[in-house]
């Protein structure tokens, strides 16, 4: 018989929505076992992987990203924020004493190395056993449960590719191999052909319900968009620096532009509901009140029309004023304040900022408060996307039009000049949006990845996460991390740019 996986995670998720037994733990049962006793077994498992696979990809280990995008600013010690705000940049400490391990570096691992292998499980007996799965209700529902195993499946896998410098690819339930012998390109670009799978068998669908969101019910088109758009966002961010990207060449960013045509052109918002899904990591940095959770200088710098803003905060007893801007959206997006509020500056008071986020707030101060709306796509980054692949294209007039569209945020809302045709001007322009439009909307990778591989990123940030420390224990290998001043320019087992090189939107100190 085929016994459930064994994966190099150290803890596995129980399963959450199965019927009442009286026999043992369904996690110490065979596939087979509990397929035959849980009649809504493989419901329950991509049910799990759905939404674990939602839920990491904006959890709040996202803030650590954000830090080293130069999106948001911190002095706290909470979950090591401080650490990884901090000019010159540090080395990820890659261990299990750390604070930001649990809460960052082994969450996301661990969590998307779950959801794959809820995953796995779904599609083994569907495919290989020929299972049939249904839900609570008795309905069957295999072919939805194997749309959405195929989506979790593919998210996690490409998601794991673009944070991680590498990992194991399992796509079978009889993984016996130990090491982490695949490259983050090869996880990534497994990731989407999963994606694509996913999409493919819901085209063939005539009654696709992806249900697998609490209280949320996706439909065929939406979700197709869905698919399309996370497919492009997973598949541009596989680079870590521009040469890399250059490097993939025209059918590479083809694939990519293909994909994001398909993608969302109105934002794709999830309401929260009772015990449902919410966008953890946006929900954490609007937070407002005693320890209002500031933008990095670097929002306000860009957005400054005087160009006389600085990039670092003064380090002297001066408190900055007020920018002028020509773009209408900074005004509803972020607020001043002469307040640092929890910024300290015995901790370096060149990380203070002036500045939080107003737009996506509510009068609850939470986004897990039921009716919230929480952005997981934005239209505005399936547009950035194609935008960026034109330019890969060397489609520069092409990408230009874009961004001048009269229906872009930055015409619409901003009533900004439009951006000339020239590589230079487009690429600072979508730079931009990704600082002042997308911001922490789009969850944990994003501005990061376009920063990373557009050489935005300041000299010596880590330009993607080491193995955890135990997972690395389990199986014998030795300790490595990555970043840090010093190290600016290190290269990676394959030979990818690991700790990016001082040529960022600024210089580091």
């Amino acid at each position: 018989m085929k016994k459930n996986i064994l994966i190099l995670i150290v803890a596995f998720a129980t399963l959450s929505s199965c019927e009442s037994t009286d026999f043992d733990d369904p996690s110490t049962l065979t596939n087979e076992e509990a397929v035959s006793k849980i009649k809504s077994f493989s419901y329950s498992l991509v049910t799990s992987s759905v939404q674990t696979a939602f839920n990491t990809t904006t959890s709040t280990a996202g803030v650590h990203f954000s830090l080293l995008a130069d999106q948001t600013t911190n002095t706290n010690g909470n979950s090591n924020w401080w650490y990884y705000a901090q000019e010159p940049r540090m080395r990820i400490i890659n261990s299990s004493s750390e604070r930001s391990y649990s809460a960052s570096l082994n969450s996301l691992y661990s969590n998307f190395y779950q959801a794959n292998l809820d995953a796995t499980k779904v599609i083994d007996i569907i495919e290989n056993q020929g299972g049939k799965a249904y839900d609570d209700a008795g309905k069957d529902r295999t072919n939805d449960c194997l749309i959405g195993a195929y989506y979790a499946k593919g998210v996690s896998q490409g998601y794991l590719g673009n944070l991680y410098d590498r990992g194991i690819i399992v796509d079978g339930i009889n993984q016996t191999e130990k090491g982490y012998p695949n490259s983050y390109k090869e996880l990534t670009e497994n990731g989407v052909r999963h994606i694509e799978k996913a999409i493919a068998l819901a085209e063939a669908s005539s009654n696709l319900q992806f249900d697998f969101l609490q209280g949320i019910t996706i439909g065929k088109d939406d979700f197709l968009k869905l698919a399309n758009s996370i497919a492009a966002r997973i598949l541009s961010s596989i680079a870590r620096d521009k040469a890399e990207a250059i490097a993939l060449g025209s059918s590479y960013w083809q694939k990519v532009l293909a994909f994001a045509e398909k993608g969302f052109d109105s934002d794709f918002v999830i309401t929260t509901t009772s015990g449902g899904y919410y966008n953890a990591l946006l929900n954490n940095l609007i937070f407002k009140g005693s320890s209002n959770r500031p933008v990095d200088i670097k929002v306000p710098y860009l957005a400054d029309k005087t160009h006389n803003y600085p990039n670092f905060y003064p380090t002297d007893d001066t408190i900055l004023e007020p920018i002028e801007t020509d773009d209408d959206r900074f005004y509803q997006y972020f607020s001043y304040t002469p307040s640092f509020g929890i910024l300290m500056e015995s901790r370096g008071r060149g990380l203070f900022s002036n500045y939080i986020r107003e737009r996506w707030s509510n009068s609850h101060n939470s986004l897990s408060e039921v009716g919230s709306a929480n952005p997981y796509i934005l239209a505005e980054e399936v547009r950035l996307l194609k935008a960026e692949a034109k330019l890969f294209l060397n489609d520069v007039a092409g990408a230009a039009e874009l961004l001048n569209d009269p229906n872009a945020s930055r015409k619409a809302k901003g009533h900004l000049a439009d951006v000339a045709a020239n590589e230079n001007d487009v690429r600072n322009a979508i730079h931009y949006e990704y600082a002042i439009e997308i911001d922490g909307a789009a969850g944990v990778t994003v501005p990061f990845t376009f920063m990373r591989r557009n050489d935005l990123l300041i000299g010596g940030t880590p330009t993607e996460y080491p193995i955890p420390q135990k997972q690395l224990e389990l199986i014998g290998e030795s300790l490595y991390s990555f970043g840090g001043k010093e190290y600016i320019g290190e290269k990676g087992r394959f030979g990818e740019l690991a700790t990016a090189l001082d040529n960022g939107w600024k210089l580091s100190e």
